[in-house]
């Protein structure tokens, strides 16, 4: 349990998000300013709320996690990231600021009909349940521990307070609150670093450096080793072009801030400037692991006495931070899933609002319609959430299964935009390659996870579930026009 004061910190820092989120967010009065902000942030808040909104509490706990077993090998894929937002601001991007664009998947109406336009913002539905499901239960982790709370109760709070500020000022209140999270646990990723190395004599260098710690590039051995392992340089860095390819471009979490940019210009600013900081950022936390190791002499995870391996960042804070400072980096670590999960309640909420019931947008009470719908996924995730707290029993890295889950579905949101965006392929063709793309993956991954523990490495199940799209929906079209004469 935690010293008074720490519970003091703790519980004035979301009381103050709360406060901030309602005082800056204002009452929005129509669903455009709820979910658009309609161009009045600056870029620089979007891109810091951009990297809030894709860090969520995975990274924070558990990217340490990966560079203690591992080395800073990780970051091979976050280079892919960077590359990949520069292609999605000059080549995706512009495509979203042609015209009125509601949601990432107003297009998809225009281009193959309305029904098509509702397959894959149900499908966004469903990625973004499972991805955040995992990070309200990551989010959870240090409630349980420091309060006690079981991980039921300790979601439930979670959801609240993801809710409480979302609720009221829509997305500009999501952005802002964005940019105050990142500040805070950006902060506490710092100050852990530095109180390491300023109280230990150890050769921390000699130390990191004779057990592979410092490694940044990890090569192919052999031609199968670039698709089956997950960190060497050519997967790493291609699969992370695809993920971002699709997250960054297809993606309504993120499409609906860039869309509250003023204009394209300044949208571009945005996500470019977010894969700098994102850069910088997971650096940081990798630096923490190997910080932690430094700390720890190398000693193995097992023998640590953790009941689950990505309770290690916390169980450094919990025996090693003072007090006070103790209670505001564990709000840093609230601070980190609120950002997430608020961002999702709002983009959930539009994509419902706009893509599936796009009647209930032009209802005079069309801003009630809203609210209810933030309410309705709060209480779907935390649902979801509750049950992997109770099913989860891998012994990989948490943030690595949430990367795993995305791969299901973001392959298929790519190949459609592909498709939809430069070829002419017809209505019917994209729904072959949509259906074969789901459930290709859906058997290659589940396989993989749960059969043969091993296969395809995830960084190549974005690409791949592209690839598929592409070869069946083109290759039904060709077909169905050769048969048509």
């Amino acid at each position: 349990m935690l010293p008074l004061l720490d519970f003091l910190v703790i519980g004035a820092y979301l009381a103050l998000c709360v406060f901030i989120g309602v005082k800056v967010g204002g009452k929005a009065t129509d669903t455009a300013a709820y979910f658009s902000s309609k161009g009045n942030i600056p870029w620089w808040a979007i891109a810091l709320s951009i990297v809030a909104a894709e860090t969520s509490m995975l990274t924070v706990i558990s990217i340490p996690v990966v560079a203690y077993k591992g080395s800073l090998v990780f970051l091979q894929i976050v280079a892919g990231y960077v590359i990949g937002r520069i292609l999605v601001a000059y080549f995706m991007l512009p495509h979203y600021f042609a015209g009125e664009q509601q949601t990432a998947y107003t297009f998809f109406r225009e281009r193959f009909g309305d029904k098509f336009r509702k397959t894959i913002s149900s499908t966004f539905l469903l990625t973004r349940l499972f991805a955040d499901g995992i990070r309200i239960f990551a989010a959870a982790i240090p409630i349980k521990i420091i309060t006690g709370f079981d991980y039921p109760l300790s979601i439930a709070i979670m959801g609240l307070l993801s809710l409480l500020y979302s609720f009221y000022g829509g997305l500009k209140s999501v952005i802002w609150i964005d940019v105050l999270q990142l500040t805070v646990y950006v902060s506490g990723g710092i100050f852990i670093i530095a109180q390491i190395f300023f109280q230990t004599d150890l050769p921390v260098y000699d130390l990191l450096s004779d057990n592979g710690k410092l490694a940044l590039i990890q090569l192919p051995t052999s031609f199968g080793d670039i698709f089956f392992s997950e960190y060497n340089l050519i997967g790493a860095v291609l699969g992370g072009v695809f993920l971002t390819l699709a997250s960054h471009g297809t993606d309504q979490l993120i499409i609906q801030k860039l869309l509250a940019c003023a204009d394209l210009k300044q949208a571009r600013k945005a996500l470019i400037g977010s894969g700098v900081f994102v850069f910088l950022q997971f650096g940081l936390f990798l630096t923490v692991g190997l910080s932690l190791f430094a700390h720890h002499f190398g000693a193995d995870i097992a023998a640590l006495g953790l009941a689950n391996q990505d309770e290690l960042l916390l169980d450094y804070i919990s025996a090693n931070v003072p007090t006070g400072v103790k209670g505001l980096i564990i709000a840093g670590l609230f601070a980190a899933a609120m950002s997430t999960v608020t961002g999702s309640l709002s983009a959930l909420s539009s994509s419902t609002l706009f893509d599936l019931f796009p009647g209930l947008a032009k209802r005079p009470d069309a801003m009630t319609w809203s609210r209810a719908a933030m309410v309705f996924w709060a209480f779907v995730f935390v649902a979801f959430a509750t049950l992997f707290s109770i099913y989860f029993t891998s012994q990989d890295p948490i943030v690595i299964i949430a990367l795993r889950i995305a791969g299901f579905t973001y392959g298929a949101l790519l190949g459609a935009f592909f498709v939809g965006r430069f070829t002419n392929v017809d209505t019917f063709s994209a729904y072959v390659g949509f259906f074969a793309t789901i459930t290709i993956m859906a058997t290659i991954i589940s396989v993989s996870m749960f059969v043969t523990k091993s296969g395809l490495a995830f960084p190549w199940y974005t690409a791949m579930g592209c690839g598929i799209f592409l070869m069946t929906a083109l290759t039904t079209d060709f077909v169905r026009r050769k048969l048509r004469g």
